[in-house]
């Protein structure tokens, strides 16, 4: 089994259940822990983590598409899921806390792009 692959899948699945366990956690009736319009501080730390892994992904798909090694790809290539994720699970986090599930479909959204930008390459 490609170690790679296995890196993707632990990631989409760690948001994934994170995902489950919010929506069951808003679907049985539990109010938001933060009221949304007093979340200022929780939303200008999630902007900031979408500003930090887009320019994050930038830089590294410009260096990714320099890089001739093998290790130097993989390297990369983790890096840029681990941006997509960091969106991906504070985006889950403003849904949990707040209510918000737009936060967790955009992050979702950027993790599945971030596998898309960075393929794992070949064994």
């Amino acid at each position: 089994m490609n170690p790679l692959l296995l890196i993707r899948v632990a990631m989409m699945t760690g948001v994934l259940i994170f995902g489950a366990v919010t929506w069951y956690n808003r679907r049985s009736g539990n109010g938001p822990l933060f009221d949304p319009a007093n979340a200022d501080l929780l939303l200008w730390g999630a902007r900031g983590a979408w500003g930090v892994a887009m320019a994050t992904c930038l830089v590294l798909f410009a260096l990714l598409r320099h890089a001739r090694q093998p290790a130097r790809v993989r390297t990369l290539s983790v890096i840029g899921w681990a941006s997509g994720e960091l969106v991906a699970l504070t985006g889950g986090t403003v849904w949990f806390l707040t209510g918000n599930p737009q936060w967790y479909t955009f992050g979702l959204v950027f993790l599945v792009l971030t596998f898309l930008a960075f393929p794992a390459p070949r064994a």
